[in-house]
């Protein structure tokens, strides 16, 4: 799909994009929050700042996975980040159970991994950052299409 046919989709369909991040991509994970998503969305199509979203051919079935990579440019969302305002880790803290600074959202193989990075020990930086926990989402290829369709 080319860039303004996915932007057409996106936004025709962004309710229900953002529907389906929270009750497929990061269940048992926690919850974007609704107009954080649009930023994120307005970031990514219109400011385009630190995306080059021009060279994307995303299957937008992909895109509701993919997008996490994109936060901040990098992938990694700052601990100190995570609130009811953005997304909420709530969920996955609870089973994570660990000290981390940030997270990083990867698309690996058929999975989005989210990791719980540590970049300090006893507030010294360490010379390589250490994933704390790992949490693998698997990639419904046809998820989006399906969950619309339902809608």
């Amino acid at each position: 799909m080319q860039i303004n046919e996915l932007k057409e989709y996106i936004k025709e369909n962004s309710y229900l994009i953002y529907e389906y991040i929270n009750s497929e991509v990061l269940k048992g994970i926690g919850k974007i929050n609704h107009d954080y998503f649009l930023k994120l969305i307005e970031d990514i199509f219109e400011k385009q700042s630190y995306i080059k979203i021009d060279e994307l051919n995303i299957n937008p079935n992909i895109f509701p996975y993919y997008i996490f990579t994109l936060l901040f440019g990098k992938g990694k969302m700052d601990y100190t980040s995570f609130r009811n305002e953005t997304i909420n880790f709530s969920e996955i803290n609870k089973e994570a159970s660990v000290y981390y600074n940030y997270a990083r959202f990867s698309l690996e193989n058929d999975y989005l991994c989210v990791d719980l990075m540590q970049t300090k020990i006893g507030g010294m930086p360490i010379s390589e950052d250490i994933v704390k926990f790992s949490k693998k989402i698997p990639i419904k290829n046809d998820g989006l299409e399906k969950f619309i369709k339902k809608s």
